[in-house]
């Protein structure tokens, strides 16, 4: 049996989040985000998900854009100090009058390792953003290190994260008509209980744009599923030039 390929690159998710400033265990006067619901279109389980016994994910403000070269650095030697689990992101967090330079660190087992990162990235001349009280809607872009595995035509398994498949799509999307999109799918489908985001990914030949789904039901079935209904709402109105990968079955 042929072994498929296992790709290691780059790239960005764009995603529509709730976020609210964190008013303890940070340093004092820094501006720390987190996420009220990370995937807005998962049910949480009973006891998870939701819970705030656990920070989980959280968004480290920076008062500038740094050069991504120096973020990585940084991060590279955050995770080799061990002082994470995860490799941490750099990105931004757009509200409706703030853009905010970001770093996400994934995977806090707690509050207490918050102010320990950001004494690190201190350390290590970054400067962090004075506090303000956000609870608000936000666009999330996340510009991060990806590895897959190809487990189709134009479908992807995220080998870090196996709830996470990446449906290549034939063009680039604007996030109205994504959103449209996505909510049409999921009022369509019996199972709804999945999470859509916009991304890219960069191969040999240049950026592919893909559509990255959070779905718990990680079989191979529910993945071409959802790929198949995506790309079927995507050539009801695609350009000429576009291709789109389909299987009938």
């Amino acid at each position: 049996m042929e072994q498929n390929e296992i790709i290691e690159t780059i790239g960005s998710i764009t995603k529509m989040e709730d976020v609210c400033s964190l008013e303890k265990d940070i340093l004092k006067n820094t501006l720390v985000l987190r996420s009220l619901n990370p995937f807005p279109g998962v049910k949480a389980d009973k006891g998870t998900g939701n819970s705030f016994e656990k920070p989980g994910s959280v968004f480290i403000i920076l008062r500038y854009r740094y050069a991504p070269e120096k973020i990585n650095r940084i991060n590279k030697k955050l995770l080799e100090n061990r002082i994470t689990d995860c490799y941490p992101s750099s990105g931004e967090i757009i509200t409706s009058n703030l853009i905010l330079p970001c770093i996400r660190v994934k995977k806090l087992s707690s509050y207490e390792s918050i102010p320990v990162i950001q004494n690190f990235f201190k350390r290590n001349d970054l400067k962090l953003m004075d506090y303000q009280k956000i609870q608000s809607a936000a666009r999330i872009k996340i510009f991060k290190h990806f590895k897959l595995v190809e487990i189709g035509e134009g479908l992807y398994r995220d080998l870090n994260d196996g709830e996470k498949i990446y449906i290549r799509v034939p063009y680039s999307l604007n996030w109205k008509k994504f959103d449209f999109i996505s909510r049409k799918i999921r009022h369509g489908l019996k199972n709804s209980n999945f999470d859509a985001a916009l991304g890219n990914i960069y191969r040999f030949c240049g950026p592919e744009d893909v559509i990255r789904i959070y779905d718990q039901d990680k079989s191979l079935s529910r993945a071409m599923e959802l790929r198949n209904h995506f790309l079927k709402e995507l050539k009801k109105d695609m350009p000429i030039s576009a291709d789109l990968y389909i299987d009938q079955n």
